[in-house]
């Protein structure tokens, strides 16, 4: 098998796995070059040139940027850190503000579209508050984005199924009266304690 340039030893169990599927069908697989094989390497490339933004109305998009006060507030805020231009939608023949400090364009968004974008990339995945918040303000802005977002991951219900409580709290509860001498021992432990006098336990 020469699929794979790196030593066999060094493969994954997953890699084992496909190559042990793959011998089923050749007994001689070999690995060219993506700039020898144009081809074929064009062949292995998902049909579109740009990632689809089709979950997203770009027009409606834009009417509700020229009406939104928010935005509006933004721009006239001579102390704000945002630099909002006028960009071309890459997928419509519309304009969108965006803000353009961080050197890509990231369009302003609306409220009524917010939840619409974050519900679209934390579903992917259900990562939680920070890499949500990072995949969401890297593309788009709004104000106190972050809080929103932390507020809808944790209120998310799938989330909230699948994740795994390991700070448990045992409630502080009373032990039944026992009916017999030593029928049940109760032992606190502590420690360990500073020495006393060069002593450590008594």
């Amino acid at each position: 098998m020469y699929a794979f340039m790196q030593n066999p030893d060094k493969c994954s169990p997953r890699q084992w796995r496909h190559l042990d599927f793959i011998s089923q069908f050749s007994t001689d697989v070999r690995h060219i070059n993506g700039t020898r094989n144009a081809v074929a390497d064009a062949l292995s490339r998902i049909e579109v040139n740009q990632i689809s933004n089709s979950f997203l109305d770009f027009e409606a998009l834009s009417k509700a940027q020229l009406e939104d006060n928010e935005l509006q507030s933004f721009q006239n805020d001579e102390k704000s850190s945002l630099v909002f231009k006028r960009v071309p939608s890459p997928v419509s023949a519309t304009e969108l503000i965006c803000d353009t400090s961080t050197g890509s364009p990231r369009p302003f968004v609306p409220h009524n579209f917010r939840r619409t974008i974050f519900e679209h990339f934390h579903n992917l995945a259900h990562p939680g508050v920070a890499a949500s918040f990072q995949l969401i303000a890297s593309r788009y802005v709004w104000p106190n984005m972050r809080k929103t977002v932390k507020d809808w991951v944790q209120n998310c219900i799938a989330c909230q199924r699948s994740k795994v409580h390991r700070h448990t709290k045992t409630p502080l509860g009373t032990f039944a009266l026992p009916d017999a001498r030593f029928l049940h021992i109760h032992v606190d432990l502590i420690g360990p304690l500073p020495s006393s006098e060069g002593k450590s336990f008594c």
